[in-house]
């Protein structure tokens, strides 16, 4: 298996090569819209529409000076006529008012690419370097959307690279600490390269059959690396725990699989699941990304099983860390090894005597974190996700300086495709009804430009024109991701307008259309998701208490991130901490959503780990509390251990100088830490004390059935979730510490204090 595991790693390594040529750029708006629909009709008939890239071009003088003109129209000749290239504006064609600065010492060149969004922003990539600069006695910079998305593209690969050099070895000192072992702390490393390496490999070939996103392998890497790590865990310490009960290296190595790999599978289809949700959203962006999910949790169980049970094999002893000989020969439960913290023990201790005051103080904050949430504000992507250094970002901030009577500003590109281009009385009583509409500055048409009603001057020389359809530009002064441009967006499309059919697109269009598909997708996809882990934890407890708990925590947990996430990078609070300085403002509502989502899935994940050691120990005859303070015990210290190796792993990404994936970084990392001490320290212990034994209850048919499918093994225990069993004597009343009689069976011998508790076959 090791050998056929090798093999396949180097295959897969160099198929993986020529995943980065296949990806796409952009993404982030909904397919089918309105919107999309204008854009593609304005950009097809008329090779217009909204420029997607924008030259600011400085002189030292006026730039009507013959010099700089002569300058200015080459500049504009050379970029025509570069291929991908559909038309060119330029202040030098025309002499439009509007592309010269009040100053007169800048001008504008804007073009409108071929294409999809992913080929105009590599022809930007490719045009952008020769045409900016010192040009003769101009000096260029470049904006606009498709040379921010090239920026996006070349910053994400160096970060990508640089979060992986400063992840790993950091992972690695935190295991190595965690295990006390050099050996057993490679291991989780060596698993995550390789189910990172095949999961890239495998999103090759998929990448020809749908769209990927450049920021797939960002989350392929961070997500799989922390999966991985955390199956690893899993097994690894069911291992030495197992051998620290005097079990030999085969037995142990099974049971290791029975149990702690079946916590594994159940986690591999919940995240599968979850991610799986995002296929709902008609965005590509996230549809890439949950293909990303779907294919790394996959690849990272399956490497995990596999690979992790052959190591343990061959490597015995040597992974299974310094177990006493006092523990083997005592059959001590957990008796030297890492997993068991007396810490942990304490604490859930004393959560467990006070359970409703502990409940009460963490909702409390979770519902404190959560309240920035309510002023939640959603926006496009433009230049502010890049550094100011950025030159996308520079040229941006150049422009409002040098035409603010365009800052802020959006255009609408209204498309009209059975009107009859010769009504130009038709057009132009439209034209006028639209400029009359507030924020408007001018509208552009066949029929000529409008300002406030009124015909201002005849049709600008270089707009395009068709011989059958037409179309209009409505310049606004609003940002394209305020409410104003929302209801701007509204406000023109309830405008009469000749012919049978009206599409609206633009910036702001397109982001309009977009929150409103998002939203429409948002309920079905959360059902699916609350579903999906519904039942699957139903599977997995036999309780149905428990489903509804988890959801219902998990929710408030994601709201909590939500509210610190809206906080840190749309208020500014701690904005310098993450490196974004200036560059606070409206939350990009993908990268929201998609940080939420996989939150979602690894809350889960915790939480079947901590609830399967809960049930082993109460089918095993410990009482409700006993079971809860011991499984909290054996997992507190390992959930936080591999919490932290994600959060580091995900967290690696808030170095990023792109803001897109310092909130996707910061996002995940915070939601992982609040799950794994907040909701799995507190929230789930207090709640489960306080639920007693309605904890494992569910209907008898249903017990029967779950009885029937037998995914548990329960059978070998003669019994399932509390059904037909009788509770231990202590569970109504306070336990004394763990080690003593409530932590072992109910019929078994009381051991002394401080000695490890007779331990029971496994269920």
């Amino acid at each position: 298996m090791l050998v056929l595991s090798a093999v396949a790693t180097v295959v897969c390594a160099g198929v993986a090569v020529g995943l980065w040529g296949q990806l796409v750029s952009g993404g982030f708006d909904a397919s089918g819209t309105e919107a999309i629909g204008a854009d593609t009709y304005t950009a097809e008939v008329f090779g217009a529409g909204e420029a997607h890239l924008t030259l600011v071009v400085h002189a030292d003088g006026p730039v009507d000076a013959p010099a700089a003109a002569a300058a200015g129209r080459t500049l504009a000749r050379r970029l025509s006529q570069a291929a991908g290239v559909v038309s060119v504006a330029s202040y030098w064609d025309g002499r439009d008012p509007l592309l010269r600065s009040a100053a007169g010492d800048s001008a504008l060149v804007l073009a409108v690419l071929a294409g999809t969004e992913d080929q105009r922003v590599r022809t930007a990539g490719v045009l952008v370097p020769s045409l900016t600069g010192e040009q003769g006695p101009l000096r260029v910079e470049a904006t606009g959307s498709a040379w921010m998305g090239a920026e996006v593209i070349d910053r994400t690969e160096r970060d990508l690279l640089r979060a992986e050099l400063v992840t790993a070895p950091l992972v690695f000192l935190m295991l190595v600490f965690a295990f006390r072992s050099v050996l057993a702390a490679l291991l989780p490393v060596a698993v995550a390269a390789v189910s990172t390496v095949i999961a890239l490999a495998c999103l090759r070939p998929l990448a020809s059959l749908v769209e990927l996103s450049m920021f797939a392998p960002n989350l392929t890497t961070a997500l799989g690396f922390g999966l991985a790590v955390d199956y690893c865990l899993f097994l690894l310490t069911r291992f030495r725990r197992e051998r620290a009960t005097g079990q030999d290296v085969a037995a142990a190595a099974r049971t290791a699989v029975r149990t702690a790999g079946r916590t594994v599978v159940f986690s591999v289809v919940t995240v599968a699941l979850v991610m799986a949700c995002l296929l709902g959203f008609p965005v590509p962006f996230l549809r890439s990304m949950a293909w990303a999910g779907i294919t790394v949790a996959v690849s990272s169980g399956a490497v995990v099983l596999l690979v992790v049970p052959a190591v343990l094999l061959l490597a015995g002893d040597r992974l299974a860390g310094s177990v006493s000989n006092e523990a083997v020969s005592q059959g001590g439960r957990g008796g030297g090894g890492w997993e068991t913290s007396v810490g942990w023990r304490r604490f859930a201790a004393m959560v467990c005597r006070r359970p409703a005051v502990w409940l009460v103080a963490v909702l409390v904050l979770l519902s404190v974190m959560s309240l920035p949430l309510a002023r939640l504000h959603l926006a496009p992507i433009d230049e502010r996700t890049l550094p100011a250094n950025a030159s996308s970002h520079a040229a941006a901030t150049a422009l409002e300086a040098s035409f603010p009577e365009l800052a802020p500003a959006t255009t609408l590109v209204v498309a009209l495709p059975h009107a009859d281009p010769g009504r130009a009385e038709a057009v132009g009583l439209y034209a006028s009804r639209l400029s009359r509409l507030p924020a408007v500055r001018v509208v552009d048409s066949v029929a000529g430009r409008y300002r406030d009603g009124h015909r201002l001057a005849p049709t600008p020389t270089a707009f395009p024109q068709g011989s059958s359809g037409t179309w209009l530009a409505v310049h606004a002064a609003v940002d394209a991701a305020s409410p104003a441009a929302d209801e701007l967006v509204h406000a023109v499309r309830d405008v009469p307008a000749p012919g049978t059919t009206v599409l609206v697109g633009g910036e702001a269009a397109r982001f309009t259309d977009t929150t409103s598909a998002l939203r429409g997708a948002l309920g079905p996809s959360a059902a699916w998701a609350l579903a999906c882990m519904a039942v699957l934890l139903l599977l997995f407890t036999r309780s149905v208490l428990v489903p509804a708990k988890a959801i219902v925590v998990g929710a408030l947990s994601l709201s909590a991130s939500a509210g610190v996430v809206v906080l840190v990078f749309q208020d500014g609070v701690l904005a310098p901490v993450v490196g974004m300085g200036s560059r606070t403002g409206p939350v990009d509502a993908c990268m929201l959503l998609l940080a939420l989502c996989v939150a979602f899935a690894l809350s889960m994940d915790y939480e079947m780990f901590l609830l399967s050691h809960v049930q082993e120990e109460y089918l095993s005859g410990a009482g409700n509390r006993a079971a809860i303070e011991k499984g909290v015990e054996q997992t507190g210290r390992l959930v936080t251990t591999a919490a932290l190796a994600l959060a580091v792993s995900v967290g690696a990404l808030t170095t990023s100088s792109v803001s897109l994936l310092k909130i996707l970084g910061f996002a995940l990392a915070l939601a992982v830490l609040v799950d794994a001490t907040l909701v799995r320290a507190v929230l789930v212990p207090a709640s489960m004390c306080l639920a007693g034994k309605a904890n494992w209850w569910a209907p008898a048919p249903l017990q029967r059935v779950l009885t029937a499918l037998d995914l548990h093994g329960h059978s070998r225990t003669g019994g399932s979730g509390g059904e037909g069993k009788r509770l231990p004597a202590g569970d109504s009343t306070p336990g004394p510490a763990l080690g003593t009689a409530t932590g072992a069976r109910a019929d078994g011998p009381r051991s002394s204090p401080g000695a490890p508790a007779p331990r029971p076959g496994p269920p």
